[in-house]
């Protein structure tokens, strides 16, 4: 097994060393963090991020499914990498990466990060590998298509400013849009989660999962909204997020199937954007996967527009010869 310190990938100057325990956090946070100044965006997954600052704050350990590289250019930091590994045979090892703003186009830092990565996810007997790039490049692709990987996803990064006039909510048939209800409604919540994304690539949601979303420092009840039936039932959830004072976030949109044709999405897509309006928000952002057009077309519709893209790519890796 890798340990820290060790060099996993090195090329033109480039070192990639594993990073374990909290050794070289900060380091890897005042990295992603200027990144992401720098490219006014997000340069990893939310997730990973959360990993990082709880690392840094010493409420959580690493864990022997996560670890991280870092990349360095004598004595400057060039990029990170993080990499959750599997718990379950056959499924592929899930990283980002980010290379620092200053030292694009992407090679040789890219290269490197990527070759660590399948060092490390070789050492775990993983025979796949997923890596995101985030608000990804022409050169990014290219680069990571040199190393021999592939293009799986494309998630859109859409868009669009918010008047100050209330935004029109459609109504839809028998439906009242109303906030979650902390405890109350878990099951219910997670129930839709759970049907909208069973057999996707965002599948596996649980109550677990939805509590550890619901840890995070942003989350706020009355961000989630959710349409139930004359029932009680929910039939559809629109969970936002406040990313600045004045930046929202529409993080999940989600009709469970038994409700869908209903005018649900409509009814929520709106009625979340009025909330946002009035908490203060002037913009709002929004992640989608390409593939799903029906979700494109609703979103467009809506008057967003794309800003960005962030594109997994990923490779089938072959043992290590011995010796």
């Amino acid at each position: 097994m890798l340990d820290h310190g060790d060099i996993v990938a090195e090329r033109d100057g480039v070192v990639a060393t594993v990073l374990e325990g909290d050794d070289g956090v900060d380091d890897a946070i005042a990295l992603l963090d200027s990144a992401e100044v720098a490219a006014g965006s997000p340069v990893v997954d939310e997730a990973e991020r959360e990993r990082l600052r709880a690392l840094a704050s010493g409420t959580v350990e690493r864990s022997d499914h996560w670890h991280s590289l870092l990349a360095m250019r004598g004595r400057t930091t060039a990029g990170y990498a993080g990499m959750t590994v599997p718990t379950s045979a056959g499924e592929p090892a899930d990283a980002d990466l980010a290379v620092a703003r200053d030292l694009r186009p992407c090679h040789p830092v890219l290269a490197v990060l990527l070759a660590g990565l399948e060092s490390l996810a070789r050492s775990h007997t993983v025979g796949r590998l997923q890596v995101w790039i985030r608000h990804a490049e022409g050169a990014d692709i290219a680069c990571a298509k040199v190393e021999g990987y592939a293009v799986d996803r494309r998630l859109a990064v859409l868009g669009r400013p918010l008047d100050d006039e209330p935004v029109v909510v459609p109504d839809a048939p028998g439906y009242q849009v109303r906030s979650y209800r902390a405890d109350l409604d878990d099951a219910a919540v997670v129930e839709v989660l759970r049907e909208t994304y069973a057999g996707t690539a965002d599948a596996g949601w649980d109550l677990a999962r939805f509590g550890e979303r619901r840890g995070w420092s942003w989350f706020r009840p009355e961000d989630l909204l959710v349409a139930v039936d004359e029932a009680g039932r929910i039939g559809g959830l629109h969970w936002l997020k406040r990313r600045t004072a004045v930046v929202g976030e529409v993080y999940n949109l989600a009709i469970h199937p038994r409700a869908q044709g209903r005018g649900l999405g409509r009814m929520l897509l709106a009625a979340g954007l009025d909330h946002l309006r009035r908490v203060g928000c002037h913009d709002v952002l929004l992640w989608v996967d390409l593939a799903n057009q029906r979700a494109v077309r609703l979103y467009t519709s809506a008057g967003f527009t794309t800003r960005w893209e962030d594109v997994a790519l990923s490779r089938t890796l072959h043992p290590s010869r011995p010796g």
